[in-house]
């Protein structure tokens, strides 16, 4: 039927017909139409299926364009496009539906995919992505009316049919080293269709977020009903028997977080944590929860914070679980791990756990230095947990924060990129269970930002990139000092502009430390690489030191003790080497007790020229460093300099 006929029709007769519209002419007769059915949805009583481009929360809480939604009216079925745009929900293939008082029962499912109808509705095998988990979002609603609203749109609230599954890595027992053990992967066993009648089973491959470790997260979407979580060691599902957590009876519309403590042969569920689904928002599909800081411990644990000098904690909330939220007070014990599961903070302060002032701080202590404690979350959950994406980090200070938390495995994400003065001082000093250091993503520094952040972090092994360009005074400073069991820095520190000791001690006593990062600085200053790498006695090459213009103890004890060193480049002229104390007291002791190792058969010394060499031994330079004793001198086109 064409819509001109329609038209006439509803002009001649005065009536509103039943059924569907078609128009092969024009596309969009529809909106002309003043018996045409618009359409308008939403999820329960708020928008929670979202636009992941939007900027502000009204833009994340509509459809996204593309989006498919069916409708049914008297047993004719359209289906309804979301246009962003337009704000509309429009008909497909030139049809649409039109008002007829007599008929004012109408269905809807969402999404329309061919396969979904009103009555029964399926998810997909691969939620592994944002686009595919999406996929899996069944929802109908069924309206029935007493008469056409003047307004002629349908306005229909969309309820879930699924349920949505969380599975976090809380722990590993005491047979893995928590710090390294990865679970590769986890299918989660449910039912392919809402329909009672079908039973075929599928295994979903979840949305991860995370690398497997503590504070991993696995989300799907799944039919009502028990559930099982499959977790694997290897990539080879074939060559594995899984470990298998099984759920109780999930309910259709509401989230469930179940917190796994993985043991050698079995899991144990730490808690269950359940919600209403629409409290929280799916940015395409991907579900998201807010990342608080969150404690997690195989046995019990005491978490307590105390407080230096005047320093009250104020706004902020501990909870256990995740529900019912408790202000922290100053030397209150707060018992957790094991069966009392995690103990997550969030706050509303935006200057964090310490004020502008150093002196005034508060410092979060573990009573049981035996039982190690595993942080993950992002810290910036501290300063707004509700708004922490965006909250303005300019005058946020976490210094001193887990001063010798010995007990602490890991350390939250911290991924704020404008910083505070004293932002991250000594804030894992001497946290001596720690492995790995978080992300430090900040192309600015300030002043004494990480100064001291893992000094005596004696298990640290791994440490992130350091893109800083722009530094401040004192900004590295010791940050690494007496961490034993690293063996490598970041690839190079890029800045070409240093600032007073900003990288003084920063590796001081790294024993184990054998590669040195670039450092590219051609503008010095005061004491800028003051013993940057004083005693790390397993470093074998030395980073160029190309800069040409020296200052005041610039490269003071800078390789003091390095006694596997080879290898020297220093482009400085002679007038530079001569004019200026860029080592205390005009003495040797920037390279002194290096390549002094019996391992060290031969060294070589790269120097501008036959002068500056000639500086260089004014000032002192060590014997083993001076031509004719197995040390080869270069000048920087690389041609030897002989006596």
């Amino acid at each position: 039927m064409k819509y001109q006929k329609i038209l006439g029709l509803v002009a001649t007769a005065g009536l509103l017909l039943a059924g569907c519209a078609t128009d092969s002419d024009n596309s969009n007769t529809w909106l002309s139409d003043p018996n045409a059915v618009h359409v308008s949805a939403s999820v329960g009583s708020i928008f929670t299926r979202s636009n992941p481009a939007a900027a502000d929360e009204a833009g994340q809480k509509s459809f996204n364009t593309g989006d498919v939604m069916g409708v049914s009216n008297n047993g004719t079925s359209i289906t309804y496009t979301y246009n962003k745009g337009t704000n509309d929900w429009q008909p497909g293939n030139g049809s649409y539906l039109v008002w007829d008082a007599s008929n004012l029962t109408f269905q809807c499912w969402y999404p329309a995919d061919g396969k979904n109808t009103f009555s029964k509705g399926y998810i997909q095998e691969d939620q592994s992505n944002e686009t595919e988990i999406a996929k899996s979002d069944y929802m109908t609603a069924e309206k029935k009316l007493d008469a056409i609203p003047d307004s002629r749109k349908l306005e229909v609230a969309l309820e879930r049919k699924t349920a949505r599954l969380i599975l976090n890595i809380q722990n590993f027992n005491d047979q893995f080293d928590a710090s390294t053990t990865k679970v590769n992967h986890i299918r989660i066993a449910s039912k392919a269709s809402t329909d009672t009648n079908e039973t075929t089973i599928i295994n979903i491959k979840p949305l991860q977020s995370g690398e497997g470790g503590i504070g991993t997260t696995y989300t799907a979407l799944v039919i009502p009903g028990e559930v099982e979580g499959k977790l694997y060691f290897t990539t080879d599902e074939s060559a594995e028997t899984p470990l298998v957590v099984k759920t109780g009876a999930l309910e259709a519309g509401k989230s469930y977080t179940y917190n796994l403590i993985v043991g050698k042969n079995k899991i144990t569920i730490g808690n269950v944590t359940v919600a209403e689904w629409g409290t929280d928002k799916i940015d395409g599909g991907k579900a998201e929860f807010t990342p608080y800081v969150t404690f997690t411990a195989a046995k019990a644990q005491t978490f307590k914070m105390t407080t230096k000098s005047n320093y009250n904690i104020d706004k902020l909330e501990y909870s256990l679980d995740g529900n019912n939220w408790t202000a922290v007070e100053k030397d209150k014990e707060v018992e957790f791990g094991g069966a009392k599961g995690s103990l997550r903070l969030r706050g509303k302060n935006p200057n964090g756990t310490a004020s502008s002032s150093v002196y005034n701080y508060s410092t979060i202590t573990f009573t049981h230095s035996d039982v190690k404690v595993a942080c993950t979350g992002d810290i910036r959950t501290l300063l707004d947990w509700e708004y922490y994406k965006t909250v303005d980090t300019q005058n946020a200070r976490f210094y001193n924060l887990f001063d010798h938390c010995t007990a602490l495995t890991s350390a939250p994400e911290l991924p704020a990129e404008n910083l505070a003065n004293y932002c991250y001082k000594s804030m894992f000093y001497g946290c001596s269970s720690i492995k790995t250091a978080p992300k430090l993503p900040a192309k600015t520094m300030a002043s004494e930002c990480y100064t001291h952040m893992f000094n005596g972090c004696s298990s640290l092994k791994k440490v992130p990139e350091l893109p800083a360009e722009t530094l401040a005074d004192a900004c590295y400073s010791s940050m690494f000092q007496e961490c034993y069991a690293l063996e490598s820095a970041p690839a190079s520190l890029p800045a070409k502009k240093m600032a007073s000791q900003c990288y003084s001690w920063m590796f001081n006593g790294c024993s184990s430390l054998k590669v040195a990062p670039e450092l590219p600085a051609t503008e010095l200053a005061s004491n800028c690489y003051c013993g940057m790498f004083f005693n790390c006695e397993n470093l074998t090459t030395a980073p160029v030191l190309s800069a040409t213009a020296l200052v005041d103890y610039c490269y003071d004890q800078m390789f003091n003790g390095c006694t596997k060193l080879s290898s020297i480049t220093i482009l400085a002229p002679s007038d530079q080497i001569s004019g200026t104390s860029f080592f205390y007291n005009s003495d040797s002791n920037w390279i002194s007790e290096t390549g002094t190792d019996a391992s060290v058969t031969s060294r070589t010394l790269k120097v501008q020229d036959r002068d500056a060499y000639d500086a260089l031994v004014t000032k002192g330079l060590p014997a083993n460093w001076k031509i004719g004793s197995n040390c080869t001198v270069l000048n920087k086109d690389g041609n030897a300099i002989t006596e």
